[in-house]
Protein backbone atom coordinates (compact mmCIF):
# COMPACT_ATOMS: atom_id res chain seq x y z
CA UNK A 1 0.00 0.00 0.00
CA UNK A 2 3.00 2.58 0.83
CA UNK A 3 4.39 2.04 -2.30
CA UNK A 4 1.48 2.59 -4.19
CA UNK A 5 1.05 5.79 -2.59
CA UNK A 6 4.19 6.93 -3.18
CA UNK A 7 4.10 5.98 -6.67
CA UNK A 8 0.97 7.72 -7.12
CA UNK A 9 3.00 10.59 -5.27
CA UNK A 10 5.53 11.15 -7.42
CA UNK A 11 3.24 10.89 -10.54
CA UNK A 12 1.03 13.51 -9.42
CA UNK A 13 4.16 15.77 -8.76
CA UNK A 14 5.39 14.78 -12.24
CA UNK A 15 2.49 15.58 -14.26
CA UNK A 16 1.78 19.25 -11.93
CA UNK A 17 5.56 20.15 -12.59
CA UNK A 18 4.79 20.19 -16.61
CA UNK A 19 3.97 23.69 -17.86
CA UNK A 20 2.25 23.73 -21.02
CA UNK A 21 3.46 26.11 -23.63
CA UNK A 22 1.28 29.24 -24.28
CA UNK A 23 0.23 29.50 -27.84
CA UNK A 24 0.27 33.27 -29.09
CA UNK A 25 -2.21 33.81 -31.34
CA UNK A 26 -1.50 36.72 -33.41
CA UNK A 27 -4.27 39.98 -32.79
CA UNK A 28 -4.24 40.31 -36.52
CA UNK A 29 -1.35 39.07 -38.87
CA UNK A 30 -2.58 41.76 -41.30
CA UNK A 31 -1.91 44.42 -38.68
CA UNK A 32 1.96 44.00 -38.22
CA UNK A 33 4.27 46.50 -40.19
CA UNK A 34 4.28 50.12 -40.23
CA UNK A 35 1.13 52.48 -40.94
CA UNK A 36 1.55 56.00 -42.19
CA UNK A 37 -1.53 58.39 -41.67
CA UNK A 38 -2.97 59.50 -44.90
CA UNK A 39 -6.49 61.36 -44.07
CA UNK A 40 -8.48 62.73 -41.00
CA UNK A 41 -11.98 62.15 -41.61
CA UNK A 42 -14.03 64.62 -39.15
CA UNK A 43 -17.22 64.72 -37.81
CA UNK A 44 -17.64 68.13 -37.73
CA UNK A 45 -15.03 69.33 -39.97
CA UNK A 46 -12.85 68.71 -43.29
CA UNK A 47 -11.71 66.11 -44.32
CA UNK A 48 -7.66 66.36 -44.64
CA UNK A 49 -5.69 64.64 -46.83
CA UNK A 50 -2.05 64.29 -45.84
CA UNK A 51 0.82 63.42 -48.89
CA UNK A 52 2.46 60.30 -48.95
CA UNK A 53 5.69 60.77 -46.48
CA UNK A 54 4.30 63.36 -44.77
CA UNK A 55 1.82 61.81 -42.03
CA UNK A 56 2.32 60.40 -38.57
CA UNK A 57 3.24 56.43 -38.49
CA UNK A 58 2.20 53.34 -36.33
CA UNK A 59 4.39 50.38 -36.09
CA UNK A 60 2.84 47.75 -34.90
CA UNK A 61 4.71 44.52 -33.95
CA UNK A 62 4.80 40.76 -33.19
CA UNK A 63 4.34 40.67 -29.48
CA UNK A 64 1.48 42.81 -29.67
CA UNK A 65 3.87 46.60 -29.00
CA UNK A 66 3.26 49.65 -30.84
CA UNK A 67 5.72 52.53 -31.56
CA UNK A 68 4.29 55.74 -32.73
CA UNK A 69 6.93 57.86 -34.61
CA UNK A 70 5.71 61.65 -35.94
CA UNK A 71 7.72 64.06 -37.71
CA UNK A 72 10.82 61.34 -37.59
CA UNK A 73 10.73 60.94 -33.62
CA UNK A 74 9.11 58.22 -31.55
CA UNK A 75 6.59 60.17 -30.07
CA UNK A 76 4.79 57.11 -28.10
CA UNK A 77 5.25 53.44 -27.67
CA UNK A 78 3.42 50.93 -25.69
CA UNK A 79 1.59 47.99 -25.92
CA UNK A 80 -1.57 47.31 -27.68
CA UNK A 81 -4.51 45.01 -27.68
CA UNK A 82 -7.68 44.72 -30.77
CA UNK A 83 -10.86 42.88 -29.66
CA UNK A 84 -13.21 42.18 -32.94
CA UNK A 85 -16.75 42.55 -32.97
CA UNK A 86 -17.83 42.12 -36.14
CA UNK A 87 -17.37 42.23 -40.24
CA UNK A 88 -18.94 44.26 -42.71
CA UNK A 89 -17.82 44.43 -46.30
CA UNK A 90 -14.78 42.82 -45.58
CA UNK A 91 -13.84 45.02 -42.90
CA UNK A 92 -13.10 43.64 -39.24
CA UNK A 93 -13.96 45.75 -36.78
CA UNK A 94 -13.86 46.39 -33.02
CA UNK A 95 -11.67 48.41 -30.25
CA UNK A 96 -8.07 48.91 -29.99
CA UNK A 97 -6.63 49.93 -26.89
CA UNK A 98 -2.86 51.28 -26.98
CA UNK A 99 -1.06 52.00 -23.45
CA UNK A 100 1.26 55.19 -22.74
CA UNK A 101 -0.82 56.88 -22.49
CA UNK A 102 -3.84 54.84 -22.39
CA UNK A 103 -6.22 55.22 -25.27
CA UNK A 104 -9.23 53.01 -26.42
CA UNK A 105 -10.74 53.86 -30.10
CA UNK A 106 -12.82 52.12 -32.97
CA UNK A 107 -10.86 50.17 -35.34
CA UNK A 108 -11.23 48.42 -38.73
CA UNK A 109 -8.95 46.87 -41.01
CA UNK A 110 -9.53 45.95 -44.66
CA UNK A 111 -6.36 44.65 -46.87
CA UNK A 112 -3.82 47.70 -46.69
CA UNK A 113 -6.04 49.86 -44.57
CA UNK A 114 -7.13 50.48 -41.08
CA UNK A 115 -9.15 53.41 -39.45
CA UNK A 116 -8.74 54.66 -35.87
CA UNK A 117 -11.71 56.32 -34.59
CA UNK A 118 -15.34 56.95 -35.43
CA UNK A 119 -17.60 59.81 -37.24
CA UNK A 120 -19.84 58.25 -35.43
CA UNK A 121 -19.81 60.56 -32.30
CA UNK A 122 -18.61 63.75 -34.30
CA UNK A 123 -15.12 63.31 -34.01
CA UNK A 124 -12.62 62.19 -36.37
CA UNK A 125 -11.54 59.03 -38.10
CA UNK A 126 -8.05 58.30 -39.26
CA UNK A 127 -7.05 56.93 -41.72
CA UNK A 128 -3.27 54.88 -42.51
CA UNK A 129 -2.58 53.06 -45.06
CA UNK A 130 0.22 50.31 -44.94
CA UNK A 131 3.59 51.16 -45.84
CA UNK A 132 5.92 48.30 -44.98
Amino acid sequence: MKKYLLITLIALFAFTACKKEKKVTPVSPGLYGTWELRSIIGGWGHTEIIAPGKGEKYQFNMGDTYVKIKDAKIEKQGAFNITYVGEDNGFKYGLITLTNPDYKDAFSIKADTIYIGSTAADGPSYQYIKIK
